[in-house]
């Protein structure tokens, strides 16, 4: 792949990197027709992007990315996996009650609100706030006016309001992550607790799968973060790391060759889906960590300079 990636990054003059501002992003690799490029001083990748945001969004998160859809590298069956995924938000609460254990919560990119049922049943008064119409439906009969159908940049909350925020696989898919941050640093308390779930481009798995790793998924993942990157990102939006883990993840089979057949075009995961697709052994969860998926907590600067004083 080497003389390959070489010949293609010469194709295309380097850009300002989103993060560290350096005029040094060039192309790595294309996938899915897709060119992914790679800031050669921060390391961080992304999305060569140059569509409407806002109509990728309103159209790519519909119905299709949620129950299977073949034009979507999204979920089989995001309600039918169901079991699988409340494992996984049971796993993530466990980490957030180490450092908070009740308040408001708001999770952006709640989806359906799978998170938002368990993180209520432990006591915390639940928000949730995504950008598919399709899935926020299903939330607001869960949770009524609690949820919201917008983006958070657009989203009139009360500053301050929230005690923890979480963002499950979800900041890989915004076009302008720290402006996010920003909003987000507005409406969290000072004491508040950020959550934030990625792959990491740094890990094992992601060195030496380069372009085939599982987590380079355009068009919907906009940027791809490591360790140092995100760190970086949330510093500048005014935020601290004070823990990072690397959770396994519980998945369905037919999740994981669907996921295989749409990303990687891999004929294993066509007829891995052919065999188990559509029958009760394909619904059966198996927990899978690949340690290569991160799960970062973070609070304001200002309070942890408070705690180090």
């Amino acid at each position: 792949m080497g003389t390959t990636v070489s010949l293609f990054q010469k194709t295309m003059k380097a850009k300002h990197c989103y993060l560290c501002k350096e005029n040094s992003v060039q192309a790595a690799f294309k996938k899915l027709g897709w060119t992914i490029l790679r800031c050669q001083s921060c390391r961080l990748y992304s999305l060569d992007f140059n569509d409407s945001y806002s109509k990728f969004i309103r159209e790519y998160y519909n119905k299709d990315f949620f129950t299977g859809s073949e034009t979507r590298a999204g979920y089989y069956s995001y309600e039918g996996d169901r079991s699988a995924e409340e494992k996984n938000m049971r796993a993530y609460l466990e980490g957030i009650k180490k450092f908070k254990r009740s308040g408001k919560l708001l999770d952006v990119g709640c989806a359906t609100g799978i998170f938002m049922v368990e993180a209520q049943k432990d006591g915390f008064e639940v928000y949730g706030i995504d950008v598919s119409d399709y899935a926020v439906k299903i939330a607001k009969k869960r949770f009524g006016k609690c949820v919201k159908r917008q983006s958070v940049e657009k989203a009139a909350y009360t500053k301050k309001k929230f005690d923890v925020i979480t963002m499950f696989d979800v900041i890989e898919h915004l076009s302008d992550p720290k402006k996010v941050l920003d909003r987000l640093a507005m409406t969290l308390a000072d004491d508040g607790l950020l959550v934030i779930n990625t792959g990491d481009t740094e890990s094992f798995l992601a060195k030496i799968q380069g372009r085939d790793w599982h987590f380079f998924i355009p068009p919907q993942h906009f940027f791809y973060f490591s360790e140092k990157t995100l760190r970086t990102l949330l510093a500048k939006s005014g935020f601290a790391v004070i823990q990072i883990d690397r959770k396994g993840k519980w998945l369905t089979l037919r999740y994981l060759f669907h996921l295989a057949r749409q990303i990687q075009n891999d004929i294993f995961g066509k007829i891995g889906f052919a065999l188990f697709g559509k029958n009760r052994l394909g619904r059966i969860p198996l927990y899978l960590n690949l340690f290569d998926n991160i799960t970062v907590y973070a609070t304001k600067q200002t309070q942890q300079k408070k705690k180090n004083a």
